[in-house]
């Protein structure tokens, strides 16, 4: 009896870990909920943006618990801080930086013509306060976003090893935006996923996502509200200047290349990969987010097009 009664823990812990039905279930259910809830409910527009966030952390919260597992090991919530975070902060600032710039290039090669697509895309309502605006964007959002994609599927995905872990939630966050900040998302995505594996803690991922978020809120809300010439070319003067701060200093960043590179290696092995999609395409949440996905991705790109 009392061998029997030790090998009962044992087997408990191991049939209670994440895997990647669960994050297929916490992804699907933390975006589709709050939004079904928002509307049976009638919740005011300005309301709607932070509801919808909190629903992606709250669902992966729910599932942690309801493994019995612990939640700062799932989250890595590990109150560590290092001064290398300040470099991957300007990173972050770096990559959305590009990513402002290189939209503003292409709106001014089609004159106007991406300003006035975007303006048809879905996008939830922004509030008007500079505060609140910075507040949710740059507070809330790097804090829940963090907290799905960097601490739960990344802790789901840990068994199919560190490439998958890193660079399929990467992907997924990317897809979860809109067409005009995918790649800036990818990018994000993977350095973030880097730099909680290496310190073992969500907080450089919380920072570097309220850095990039910060940086392009207060330069896109500056120029809406006062709507002058200098103030555009302020603008784009100081993302320039990130942007060549990162490149004066990129020695400094060479090693998540190198990361980046060795993850996507393992991440595209064959014939593992094709092995591992398959997998995913038998359960149930990842079947219905892949349709989700696909439907949304859809809707975003042709809707304004057959609108115009």
């Amino acid at each position: 009896m009392p061998k029997t009664q030790d090998m009962q823990p044992e087997y408990g812990v191991r049939a209670r870990e994440l895997g990647p039905t669960d994050a297929g279930k916490a992804l699907l259910l933390g975006l589709l909920l709050p939004s079904l809830i928002a509307a049976v409910l009638v919740i005011p527009d300005s309301w709607r943006r932070p509801f919808n966030t909190l629903g992606l952390p709250m669902v992966a919260i729910y599932l942690t618990r309801v493994k019995g597992l612990g939640l700062k090991k799932t989250f890595y919530l590990s109150r560590t801080w290092d001064p290398e975070f300040g470099w991957l902060a300007l990173f972050s600032a770096g990559i959305m930086s590009l990513e402002a710039l290189l939209a503003n290039v292409v709106n001014w090669l089609t004159k106007g013509g991406l300003a006035k697509w975007a303006e048809l895309l879905p996008i939830e309502h922004r509030p008007e306060s500079l505060f609140v605006d910075l507040l949710i964007t740059a507070v809330l959002v790097p804090i829940t976003e963090e907290l799905m994609f960097r601490g739960f599927m990344l802790s789901a995905f840990s068994g199919w090893g560190r490439g998958w872990a890193v660079i399929f939630p990467s992907i997924l966050f990317a897809v979860v935006h809109l067409p005009l900040t995918m790649p800036g998302a990818f990018a994000l995505g993977v350095v973030a996923a880097i730099a909680v594996l290496r310190y073992r803690s969500l907080v450089p991922a919380v920072v570097m996502h309220a850095v990039g978020n910060f940086l392009l809120v207060l330069t896109s809300q500056l120029i809406g509200l006062l709507e002058q010439p200098w103030c555009h070319v302020l603008g784009v003067g100081g993302l320039t200047a990130v942007a060549v701060l990162v490149f004066v200093f990129r020695r400094k960043f060479m090693w998540l290349w190198q990361e980046f590179r060795c993850l996507w290696q393992e991440f595209a092995e064959k014939p593992q990969l094709g092995l591992r999609f398959r997998e995913l395409i038998k359960q149930w949440p990842w079947i219905l987010l892949f349709i989700f996905i696909m439907i949304n991705l859809v809707l975003i790109i042709v809707v304004p097009f057959i609108e115009v």
